[in-house]
């Protein structure tokens, strides 16, 4: 698979492909970034997870290896 993702104006444009696929196969998903600046890390959290369910490996609670996205604080973070 080819993934190409773009910045555009108002959030990310993904586009899924593979080689020698048929121009009106290739799959466009846009992710519309949310204005609020405060929300940008857990925008960016949306669109890995985004990601990961529709291209990642297939996984369960149960799996030895399992692909888990979160948000922590820096180690230097101070409140």
């Amino acid at each position: 698979m080819i993934f190409e993702i773009r910045k555009v104006k108002n959030g990310i444009l993904l586009k899924v492909s593979d080689a020698g696929m048929e121009e009106s196969d290739i799959k466009e998903i846009v992710y519309q970034e949310k204005y609020d600046e405060e929300d940008e890390i857990e925008c960016f959290r949306d669109f890995l997870w985004l990601l990961n369910e529709h291209y990642g490996p297939s996984t369960s609670r149960y799996s030895p290896k399992r692909i888990h996205i979160t948000i922590e604080p820096g180690d230097k973070f101070g409140d």
